[in-house]
């Protein structure tokens, strides 16, 4: 007997020798290419892409990884698992079987072991098995060698809003959860149950609060909003159509928004001198310290008051207005307002008589002012003419027109603004009429938003330009290249209105040319905390588009549709809803320092 299994052990080892042997000695021409990963909107570098016999595989290595998960090689059975919180998927080398937990599949493609690494074709990536255990929507362009992978999420977006006395924060749901709130020392703590969302940050620095930071932790997203200075009270509501978290911040020290933003802009730019600061020291630490801060992966979690306020009608009978000096005692006795889970209030209704029932009505809005400032809002390009094209073909078009109808949505809502559109669907206007729809409405201001594109797909960043008869740098004649290109497009008449538009653009160009950097300005300043990509500054371009303008005038290129993760970028709801923030409150804010240079105060 013992003899038998002496033998029979000798004839496994030798089948298992045999089958990683033969692993090993098969010949194949690997060919390495990088592989350019787009992971929330992040770029990631450390990972390639293998041609191996004509097919695409990845390394597993690289991947575990790439999705921080944890290998488990099991030699005997040629099995190696990669786990990822509790969750499971089993790959068996030199075969095309795979396994999620108990669910078994097969591959078109074997996967390979050779020189003791382990490859696995792409399409293991693609399948949905894969997408849910690791929570993510991936896609890949072969073409590109390009991977973009999305965590799933059921939060769509985090945005603030400044006034004077008051921050608003909205954080959207893509469905009702239920949330707690409690007091962290200098911070409020917002989580969701249920709730997933990509770890990131929003940098605010507007003089109430620092910053607002976000991820995942268990079975919970969760929201922290740092402040720089102590509240008067918190008041948290949840909206319905759409769904919505409102979170008010009352403002213990009025902040100043009409203060001039400290940025550095190019020597070339004709503007004031009040608007040509640089950089204080102290900001700069304060920024290199948020780059710190957003690069740690080891930050520690705030410390927390034992005691929740979420879903606690108890409102503190006086805020508390002076000055502490122990900021944790003063915070533990600023008061809360939250609502309840069945007291969700429905902003669209004008009475409220059922708020568990959704419906779709239309939110009712304070009537507009008498002297509300007109805004035209220019989608750039559409019809047949598409402007840039992504690496992934995405088309400039498409998300201009997104951009521009996310931002009327918030100006809708705004009683001192009208918005009136250039286009709201894929429409070809010429770039004269798109002026001209502007002078006849009288407009005070004129925004027209873009897509930037070069040839180098390293290129990243947001920028802004007004108009020059000549351009700023190089940069800005490619991109006035760019955007004047849709000329040839057009018709002769439209040939003989540009000639008149530039004519009456050297009339009035001296007029504008200080108002329109001056809003560059404070819109510029508006997206660095937000958009986490290349702040480019401020440009000037002989732009058709801007020709002609009888009022403020300004191109914004939001970011560039030739980068793939820039491309990935704009294609998210949070992305764009952080653009159109930012030109909101850049516009705002451009308003309250006219104001303040009108009044003198």
């Amino acid at each position: 007997m013992k003899k038998i299994i002496i033998f029979l052990s000798l004839i496994i080892c030798t089948c298992i020798s045999t089958c990683f042997a033969s692993g090993k000695k098969v010949s194949h021409n690997i060919e390495s290419q990088k592989l350019n990963v787009v992971f929330d909107g992040k770029n990631y570098d450390g990972a390639n892409i293998y041609k191996i016999s004509d097919s695409n595989f990845l390394s597993l290595k690289e991947i575990a990884t790439l999705f921080d998960a944890r290998l488990d090689w099991q030699s005997v059975s040629g099995k190696v698992s990669m786990k990822l919180k509790n969750k499971s998927v089993d790959i068996f080398v030199n075969s095309k079987k795979i396994s999620f937990g108990k669910k078994k599949e097969k591959l078109n493609i074997p996967t390979l072991l050779l020189n003791n690494e382990v490859y696995i074709p792409v399409e293991l990536l693609l399948l949905k098995d894969f997408s849910e255990i690791f929570e993510n929507v991936i896609t890949f362009d072969s073409k590109n060698k390009l991977l973009v992978i999305s965590s799933k999420s059921n939060i769509s977006a985090v945005r603030y809003y400044t006034k004077e006395n008051s921050t608003e924060i909205v954080i959207e749901l893509e469905e009702n959860l239920t949330y707690t709130i409690k007091k962290g020392k200098k911070s409020i703590i917002v989580a969701f149950q249920r709730g997933k969302i990509a770890k990131d940050n929003i940098i605010a620095n507007n003089g109430a609060i620092k910053d607002i930071t976000y991820d995942t932790i268990g079975r919970e997203a969760v929201f922290t909003i740092n402040f720089s200075q102590k509240p008067r009270f918190v008041n948290s509501k949840k909206f319905k159509n759409p769904t919505r978290l409102v979170i008010d911040i009352e403002h213990s020290s009025s902040v100043d928004i009409a203060k001039p933003c400290e940025i550095i802009l190019p020597e070339t730019l004709a503007t004031n001198k009040d608007m040509c600061k640089n950089i204080s020291k102290e900001k700069k630490e304060t920024l290199k310290t948020s780059t710190q801060d957003k690069n740690n992966k080891s930050i520690e979690p705030p410390i927390l008051d034992e005691k929740i306020i979420s879903n606690d009608s108890e409102i503190y009978d006086k805020p508390i207005l002076e000055e502490e000096n122990n900021d944790s005692e003063a915070l533990s006795k600023v008061k809360v307002v939250s609502i309840s889970e069945n007291e969700i209030i429905d902003d669209s209704y004008t009475l409220i008589d059922d708020t568990s029932t959704f419906k779709d009505i239309a939110p009712v809005y304070e009537e507009k002012s008498k002297n509300a400032k007109i805004i035209v809002l220019d989608a750039g390009h559409g019809g047949q003419d598409a402007g840039a094209i992504g690496p992934n073909g995405t088309k400039e078009k498409d998300l201009n027109l997104q951009i521009i109808l996310a931002l009327k949505k918030i100006f809708d809502k705004d009683k001192d603004y009208n918005v009136i559109l250039t286009r709201d669907d894929d429409t070809f206007i010429p770039l004269v009429e798109r002026t001209n729809i502007a002078n006849k409405n009288k407009a005070d201001l004129f925004i027209s938003v873009h897509c930037n594109a070069n040839f180098k797909r390293s290129i990243a960043g947001f920028e802004i330009y007004f108009l020059s008869e000549n351009a700023s740098d190089t940069d800005a004649i490619s991109t006035e290249i760019l955007e004047n290109s849709v000329l040839a497009l057009e018709n002769k008449s439209d040939e003989k209105k540009n000639i008149l538009q530039k004519m009456l653009w050297s009339m009035v160009v001296n007029e504008y040319i200080n108002e329109s950097s001056e809003l560059s300005s404070f819109i510029v300043c508006e997206t660095s905390g937000r958009l986490k990509s290349q702040n480019r500054g401020i440009k000037q371009a002989n732009f058709c588009v801007l020709r002609g303008s009888q009022m403020p005038a300004v191109l914004v290129e939001c970011a560039y549709l030739s980068n793939y993760t820039e491309e990935a970028k704009l294609q998210t709801k949070s992305f764009q809803s952080s653009i159109a923030d930012s030109i909101y409150e850049g516009v705002k804010k451009y308003y309250a320092r006219k104001t303040k240079k009108c009044t003198g105060k």
